[in-house]
């Protein structure tokens, strides 16, 4: 085993799942621990994350995750973390607070800018000013403003977090399932208790649990690991000697049988559906072979509407709608079963359905072609990793969680080693008799019934300046990225087929052109591509299809996809998409069963006019959360509907307008002839239009599709030619829309010719002036603008404000136009800018990045002059553009998602208020 000086290194292992060696490692003075995962991914990452068990719901460690990364001793400034993200060529930049751990990590795939990175976290979290300069307290927790209102950056982000249903039913079940330890309190801070915590109690919680021997660090990636751990030793971790046993959380006697009613009140109780869950633990964290059991056999039991349990469930409208969720990462991991769109007397048979219906499972037993589908699924998710996370980033969490929960940096890392020995209890009947165990317990219970509210109810030590880093980046250190390969492109059977390499696994996307269609089909194929998964076909019921697409294909997915094209005129390219991510020798299965899935689906008869009915309430609630929690990205399209055909086709299909179809859908009942109309737009997308097939593989795979494609549905001789799809914009308009929730989502969109360059004035306008205007000063949440394709954005997110924060965008120009722009700070927005276009992307995200790229005609050339279009920007041309800015802006639509009352005071600002409660 290597050994490091001022370490000793307890054990190195072979870790498969990241293709790479861990090594576990004791730093000898502090008693920090220290993961090493050696590989070969240039996307090296970092991560230190302490041990943070909440005894209050003041939010501590919430607040303290916020207010470490706002200056500290040798970086003392104010928001350095925002100087970070303005210039760093980082892939992955953040903090995060769980309910037992706070972490920070990062990813860089930049030498110089990790260890510039790796130092500002590190000197963030062990010397922060935030213990001798109150105002960051202020700033982040709370304080009150002039009129006696409460505000912060935290209590405004939770009075949004916690506002919807969904999120008040899991603050109770919470409560309910460990009342007697950390978990059941809200880590992320309940806006009723965060006033109740003083500066004194946070200093005093920061020095117990932000110590050397309260932490897990971890490297990852290709790098000198003597290197970083001779300055992890040097500069923090020799200067902290040991202090004691670490902070720990009992274990919680389990709570069986407990029910609970939580009130939620809102003003229109008539216009929201009880909601019920039921909760059961499903063991210890340590035991990981079962913990992966369990998230095998539920993913069986309740991965989709076919699923048998859930099938079940369903099929006693109990609800609209059935979700699970399973949470592994816990001291004592729980699953939780919710059911949505209820009423009081139908929730209180919940339980009673369940059981009954595990116990007719347990005697006929859980088919082995449903496990063997979902253990195949999860195996295959565990070797691409296909979460948007940066592999090392994603691994840093699980270090820290198994450090926490068994003292074993590793002991999330191992899963795949599992999967053997899994497959052997499979056939010998041993998920019958989990399945048997996990629901035996009473479950805890927890309804949440809608109630009108009750009347009562009703009412410097940092200096502004420059982070100075020990080795600043600068543009030289912009490379270039390699240039793909050509694509080697052919016709066979009618459809394009277009065959690049891949670094991953076999990736097949089946890409339907939709230029033909009128824009009234729009929401119409949306639905299609939520309800064709839900059918039955000649050959098989849907469940049994689900399970052979789980069994054979790691991922299917099948959606509508828009982008505007580079070519002349920037034409909307719209495509019905499906995806395909396999294992190469998969690939005929690939063809067969995704060919079943478009042609072969029944659009008649009982089962899919249930189905139907299914989806359409599924999506109604499921839009309804959304509002709630991304409610700007719903703000961003609507407003932006009126500059762009794509920004117009994204709103019609999943935006305010959809939601209005759906919901209309649903009254009319008319379900015979919708699956008529479904049935013949399907016929002629799928007969008719443009088909082109993306392939990233090996030459023998893209042989072997080649072969199978000629005598598939997909071939088809007299297909029309591919087209850009078009419909007439309407004229700018005003709107807000009325949520649940105290807080707003303020957005400003107005149409600008795409230029590249103007991404730099962008992220100016976000870190220099709404950051500080809107986040630091106006207690939103975030804020930023983003450069479009045809439209540009002010927004914000969580937002306390409407009037105020439309004030300040309207201030904005103003301020860029009159500021002084250094070398420096032109530096730093270059790279900051250019780090987006270059963040690594994992094969999958790679796959999909080169199909887009493919069909708006994006090409390297294109890519270089936008490079230099971006670093040629210099402080005249800063200004020019911002003194332009506010005629655009003005031309623009506003619109707002948010509360009545902040919608109230600023009605003059709108022409249209609607409530979407």
């Amino acid at each position: 085993m290597t050994q490091y000086p001022g370490y000793t290194t307890r054990r190195t292992e072979p870790c498969p799942m990241l293709h790479g060696t861990a090594t576990v490692l004791t730093h000898d003075f502090s008693g920090a621990t220290v993961l090493l995962l050696e590989n070969q991914d240039n996307n090296k990452a970092f991560g230190i994350g302490f041990g943070t068990f909440p005894s209050d719901n003041t939010g501590v460690f919430h607040i303290l995750e916020h207010s470490v990364l706002e200056g500290s001793e040798k970086y003392p400034v104010t928001s350095p973390f925002l100087q970070l993200i303005k210039s760093s060529m980082a892939s992955f930049l953040n903090a995060m607070t769980f309910s037992d751990k706070t972490v920070y990590p990062f990813a860089s795939p930049n030498e110089t800018d990790f260890k510039n990175l790796m130092d500002v976290y590190l000197n963030a979290v062990f010397c922060p000013l935030a213990l001798t300069d109150r105002r960051v307290f202020d700033q982040e927790a709370w304080h009150r403003e002039e009129d006696g209102s409460i505000s912060g950056v935290v209590y405004n982000e939770m009075q949004g977090a916690l506002a919807s249903p969904e999120a008040q039913l899991e603050y109770a079940l919470v409560q309910a399932m460990f009342p007697d330890n950390g978990y059941g309190f809200e880590s992320g801070g309940d806006p009723a208790a965060i006033p109740g915590l003083t500066y004194e109690q946070f200093i005093k919680v920061y020095r117990r649990h932000y110590r050397a021997d309260n932490c897990c660090i971890v490297l990852y990636g290709r790098m000198d690991f003597a290197d970083k751990l001779d300055f992890l030793d040097k500069a923090y971790l020799a200067k902290m000697p040991k202090t004691g046993p670490r902070p720990h959380t009992a274990l919680q006697h389990p709570q069986s049988g407990v029910k609970r009613v939580q009130p939620y009140y809102t003003d229109t109780p008539e216009n929201i559906p009880v909601q019920s869950v039921l909760a059961w633990y499903t063991g210890d964290f340590a035991d990981r072979e079962r913990q992966l059991a369990v998230q095998i056999l539920l993913n069986a039991l309740l991965g989709s509407n076919q699923s048998p349990l859930k099938q079940a469930l369903l099929e006693q409208k109990l609800g609209a709608d059935l979700e699970y969720s399973f949470d592994d990462s816990l001291q004592q991991p729980v699953f939780e079963l919710v059911l949505k769109g209820t009423d009081e007397a139908r929730a209180a048979q919940f339980a009673g359905c369940v059981k009954a219906e595990v116990e007719k499972l347990c005697a006929e037993g859980v088919p082995q072609d449903l496990l063997l589908a979902a253990l195949n699924a999860i195996e295959f998710a565990l070797t691409e990793h296909p979460d948007s996370y940066p592999d090392g980033v994603t691994a840093a969490i699980a270090a820290v969680t198994g450090w926490l929960h068994a003292d074993d940096p590793m002991a999330d890392l191992r899963s795949v080693s599992f999967f053997d020995s899994l497959r052997e209890k499979l056939a010998e009947g041993w998920f019958n008799q989990m399945l048997a165990e996990l629901f035996a317990p009473a479950p805890v219970q927890v309804t949440l019934v809608p109630q009108h509210p009750a009347a009562e109810e009703a009412a410097a030590l940092r200096v502004e300046g420059k982070m100075q880093l020990d080795h600043p980046l600068t543009v030289a250190d912009l490379t270039a990225p390699p240039a793909a390969p050509a694509p080697q492109v052919e016709q066979v059977a009618g459809l394009e087929l277009v065959c690049r390499p891949s670094a991953g696994s076999l990736y097949l996307n089946f890409y339907y052109d939709l230029g033909g269609l009128c824009p009234e089909d729009m929401p119409y194929l949306q639905l299609l591509t939520d309800l064709l998964p839900e059918l039955d076909t000649a050959r098989h019921t849907a469940r049994e299809l689900t399970t052979l697409r789980d069994t054979w294909l790691g991922n299917t997915t099948l959606s509508l996809e828009r982008w505007a094209g580079r070519q002349e005129g920037s034409p909307c390219h719209a495509k019905l998409a499906l995806r395909l991510s396999l294992l190469e020798r998969s690939a005929e299965k690939a063809v067969e069963l995704g060919s079943e899935l478009l042609y072969e689906t029944l659009l008649g008869g009982e089962n899919a006019r249930a189905a139907l009915q299914r989806v359409l309430e599924q999506t109604k609630l499921s839009m309804e959360q959304k509002f709630l929690w991304q409610g700007n990205t719903f703000a961003m399209m609507r407003a932006g509907s009126h500059f762009t055909v794509g920004q117009a086709l994204s709103e019609r299909c999943v935006g305010v307008s959809y939601y209005r179809f759906v919901c209309d859908l649903l009254e009319k009942a008319d379900w015979e002839n919708l699956l008529v109309r479904l049935d013949t737009l399907r016929v002629e997308v799928l007969g008719r239009h443009a088909l082109t097939v993306c392939l990233h593989g090996s030459e023998d795979a893209a042989r072997r599709v080649r072969g199978l494609l000629s005598g598939s549905a997909f071939a088809a001789e007299e297909r029309q030619a591919a087209k850009a799809y078009t419909e007439d914009l309407t004229p700018p308009v005003n709107e807000a829309f009325i949520i649940q929730g105290g807080v707003n989502y303020d957005v400003l969109a107005w149409a600008m010719e795409p230029r590249a360059e103007r991404k730099v004035l962008a992220q100016v306008m976000s870190y220099e002036y709404l950051w500080h205007a809107i986040r630091e000063v106006g207690g939103a949440y975030g804020t930023g603008m983003i450069c479009g394709t045809g439209t540009e954005v002010l927004y914000t997110y969580r937002d306390p404000h409407v009037k105020g924060s439309y004030e300040n965008f309207a201030q904005g120009p103003a301020a860029l136009a009159e500021r002084q722009y250094t070398e420096a700070d032109l530096t730093d927005a270059i790279i900051g800018t250019v780090a987006k276009f270059d963040s690594p992307r994992k094969p999958r995200q790679a796959a999909l990045e080169a199909d887009r790229r493919w069909f708006c005609g994006l090409t390297d050339e294109m890519d270089a002059a936008d490079r230099a279009a971006i670093c040629g920007v210099d402080a005249a041309w800063m200004k020019s553009e911002a003194a332009g800015l506010a005629d655009a802006m003005a031309g623009g639509a506003r619109c707002t998602f948010g509360s009545r009352e902040a919608i109230e005071r600023a009605k003059d600002l709108f022409d249209r208020i609607e409530t979407l409660e």
